[in-house]
């Protein structure tokens, strides 16, 4: 059991640390670095670590549960893209080719390979969530006020998952409402409401003490740091080609597939079959035209600030109040998988009503396009060394405070507490007197001491020699770990700023307001 799925963004949760979590939010983290604002991403770290605690208390491990969750993401993926393609397309064999498509292409393959579980979360569920909503247009009126707190909860899931890919479907919410003249807004009002006494428990401490979220993206406004991170260009997004495929290295960018091409083609070429006599086969064509649009919007936006008319991103991202969420254009690639999860099944049917007799051949002939255009998808399995359980259980012995500092990077094993905050950095002359143990990492993954992209020993060698040559003391039980203790290290202490105590409070008030909304708010589902 002792094998971690996925690397990248996704810690890894050692026993201890668990045990440590707190059943209530945690405003100022004193767990990393010289202390850290949670305000920030209360809103995804509060839910997850609640329920990794309520996990780990009935007795599973990090092992199983990183699992569980990869597992649930793949198979809410596949559930909410089969019913919403279901619904639109009526068609179940067309909507088995949707959830492929949806749940298998490059970007959402990068989010698994990248572990950014919060994002594959949100990206799998949101199919669901705009389903909800196109329903409840045809709902009777007694049903439509229970869909508008029902819808309330789903987007209130929905940003527990990541609030940034929750804006963007709201966003597509409200283009469907206007395409469809069925947009109000009171009753997107009541359902933003509900989702908003749901998230009272970072919600209320943000707004009551004028604390600013979006202020961790203000280092990102520069044109030139937005240009570096917009790395796709309109080739790669209109064909549903993330930028980093296969690898996923981090601004690495790979030429154009040729055979990506094919799916804009399908894609937009489903207007060539819509009809405005509202045949079979469709609810209304209406459908089709928001979803082509959706992925050309999707398309356009997630280039970022690459031609054509990249000005128009980064006017937004200056002006448009929240759009520095998206400060990494990538995001709107939710818009061009939705779209294209819809449009293409929709064009194999048309194509296969051509060929009555053979259609299965038509989709058994894209099934096998499918597979070959994601053959190169870069999954491996990665096994806990037995250095960083050493190094964990030596840092939990110690009980006298200290930081960890890691060179160049830490990774994903290593272990930090209260007791012991985790610091990065580039450089060895960033030795602070709080710093007892200086640590190089193993790179297991072989991703962090890269040389044009590419893995390299000496790297990580000319470090430990640097670090050596500064009188560091090496603990020699460590062979591949490299682990320096300061001897000029001395006690460290953590000073937490004087508004940390009135944000906790109100974050404590906010989560019983979130508990009473949440109960209000499944007792009326259930009642009316």
């Amino acid at each position: 059991m002792n094998w971690y799925f996925s690397s990248g963004d996704l810690d890894f949760f050692w026993k201890e640390q668990i045990q440590h979590l707190s059943w209530l939010p945690n405003i100022y983290r004193t767990d990393v670095g010289f202390g850290w604002s949670g305000i920030i991403s209360l809103w995804l770290d509060y839910p997850f670590r609640l329920v990794l605690k309520l996990l780990s208390t009935i007795g599973l491990s990090w092992f199983l549960i990183e699992k569980i969750l990869w597992v649930s993401v793949f198979i809410i993926a596949v559930y909410s893209s089969y019913h919403l393609a279901k619904y639109i397309l009526q068609s179940r064999l067309i909507s088995w080719l949707a959830s492929l498509i949806y749940s298998t292409n490059t970007y959402f393959l990068l989010l698994f390979s990248g572990g950014q579980l919060g994002v594959a979360f949100a990206y799998a569920f949101a199919p669901f969530v705009l389903l909800k909503f196109i329903e409840s247009r045809n709902k009777e009126q007694r049903t439509k006020n229970k869909e508008l707190i029902t819808n309330g909860l789903w987007l209130a899931v929905l940003i527990i998952f990541d609030l940034r890919l929750a804006c963007l479907l709201l966003g597509a919410i409200v283009l469907y409402q206007m395409c469809t003249k069925t947009f109000y807004f009171f009753k997107i009002g009541v359902s933003l409401f509900v989702a908003a006494l749901i998230h009272s428990f970072w919600i209320l401490p943000t707004i009551l003490t004028h604390a600013n979220p979006s202020q961790v993206g203000e280092d990102f406004t520069n044109p030139g740091m937005l240009r570096f991170l917009s790395f796709a260009d309109f080739s790669h997004t209109i064909s549903l080609l993330h930028p980093n495929w296969p690898e996923n290295l981090f601004g690495k960018i790979y030429f154009l597939q040729p055979e990506f091409l094919v799916l804009p083609i399908l894609a937009f070429g489903s207007l060539l079959f819509v009809s405005r006599n509202h045949e079979p086969g469709t609810k209304n064509h209406h459908l089709i035209l928001f979803f082509a649009l959706l992925a050309l919007i999707g398309a356009f936006f997630a280039k970022g600030v690459n031609s054509p008319a990249g000005s128009i991103f980064q006017w937004c991202f200056t002006y448009v109040p929240g759009f520095v969420m998206f400060r990494d254009p990538t995001k709107f690639y939710l818009f061009i998988a939705i779209g294209y999860s819809i449009l293409i099944p929709f064009t194999l049917s048309k194509i296969g009503h051509v060929f009555q007799k053979r259609k299965i051949y038509v989709y058994v002939l894209f099934g096998i396009f499918w597979i070959i255009t994601i053959r190169s998808v870069n999954f491996h399995l990665t096994q806990l060394p037995q250095e960083y359980v050493v190094l964990k259980d030596q840092l939990v012995q110690d009980t006298i405070p200290s930081r960890t500092l890691w060179i160049p990077n830490k990774e994903n094993f290593a272990y930090y507490s209260d007791i012991h905050p985790i610091v990065t950095s580039t450089a060895a002359a960033s030795i602070d007197s709080s710093i007892k143990y200086i640590i190089v990492p193993v790179d297991v993954n072989r991703r962090i001491f890269l040389n044009d992209y590419k893995y390299d020993s000496i790297i990580r060698n000319n470090i430990i020699e640097e670090l050596s040559n500064k009188g560091l003391l090496r603990d020699e039980r460590f062979q591949n770990l490299a682990v320096f203790k300061n001897p000029q290290f001395q006690e460290m202490k953590i000073t937490v700023p004087d508004i940390v105590e009135t944000q906790q409070y109100y974050a404590n008030v906010g989560v019983v307001i979130s508990a009473v909304a949440l109960v209000v708010v499944l007792i009326l589902t259930l009642w009316l």
